[in-house]
């Protein structure tokens, strides 16, 4: 795992806009080391390790939200599925994406979930909000 020695050497080596300190400096605020370390190998382009830190770290919805930034829908509904927890979250980011291009759903699997399973956004930013005060505390 990385710590702050690590961190500097990647901002020494790898950067050199103020952007980039700038997203460093924002990681090491991150209390959790789970997800400061996932958010590390974000940053040195290693989304698999990202994935796999957060998961063995018990952050689950991180981990679903880091496939749904990354635009990998059907990885992002796999760990939903197979965590039984925010399937609604990636059917409704999904939702949106196609809505906001103008396409229609061709993905059976999201087909069949979207059948299945209401959408409230109301009810997924309460699920978010109490995943990220849970995360807090461990």
């Amino acid at each position: 795992h990385l710590n702050n020695e690590s961190v500097e050497a990647v901002v020494s080596t790898q950067s050199t806009g103020a952007e980039k300190v700038e997203y460093i400096s924002q990681i090491k605020e991150i209390s959790n080391s789970s997800a400061r370390n996932a958010e590390m190998s974000l940053f040195c382009r290693q989304p698999v390790e990202a994935e796999g830190i957060l998961l063995q770290g018990g952050l689950i919805y991180r981990a679903i939200r880091l496939n749904i930034d990354l635009y990998k829908w059907n990885r992002a509904l796999e760990l939903a599925i197979k965590h039984k927890t925010h399937v609604d979250t990636v059917l409704a980011y999904r939702q949106r994406y196609l809505e906001d291009f103008g396409i229609q759903e061709t993905d059976n699997m999201f087909a069949q979930y979207s059948k299945e399973i209401a959408v409230d956004w109301t009810t997924i930013q309460n699920k978010i909000t109490m995943e990220l005060e849970n995360e807090r505390g461990k």
